[in-house]
């Protein structure tokens, strides 16, 4: 068990150096190139959604069930004391942005880790929290992380959840 912990936490840290490397590497020019192919790409596609999630692709919002249920997973753990799982699910949570990115296409991953950034951000300072043992501080950057998701996914059409019938 111990050694799944001790891999989920490898593939989070690589995962997060991954799209650093990402985010530096490409030249600023390549970043604009980029973003305009990720808004044609989605207007080709009909799948523009509002305020400005032009490179969300085909993602909806069934898509980061995942990234919800180990926000909640990482909350359950902090709510018991278990920082140890809670650190390991808020890594899962890293991971799993990143999948989500990297599912949509390279042209489109820069963008989507930009629109990612905050939830990023707070999972950041729920790890550094959770290093300082500072469970108050975790806990509300949890929450400000599941916000932040929530901005996102209310953008997003509901996806597997959604049915339509005709009459």
């Amino acid at each position: 068990m111990e050694s799944k912990r001790v891999l989920t936490s490898i593939l989070a840290a690589i995962a997060l150096a991954t799209t650093i490397a990402v985010t530096q590497i490409l030249p600023p020019l390549q970043h604009e190139a980029v973003a305009q192919n990720a808004t044609a790409t989605n207007q080709t596609a009909g799948n523009q959604t509002q305020g400005g999630g032009a490179a969300m692709g085909n993602l909806t919002q069934a898509d980061f069930g995942p990234v919800r249920d180990s926000l909640n997973t990482a909350r359950e753990s902090l709510q018991t004391n278990d920082t140890t799982s809670a650190y390991g699910a808020v890594n899962t949570v890293g991971s799993e942005l990143f999948g989500l990115a990297n599912d949509q296409g390279e042209q489109n991953m820069k963008a989507l880790m930009q629109q990612f950034k905050p939830i990023q951000d707070s999972i950041d300072s729920t790890r550094d929290a959770l290093r300082d043992n500072d469970a108050a501080k975790a806990l509300q950057q949890l929450n400000t992380a599941d916000v932040e998701l929530l901005k996102i996914t209310q953008q997003l059409t509901p996806g597997e959840q959604e049915e339509e019938t005709e009459e």
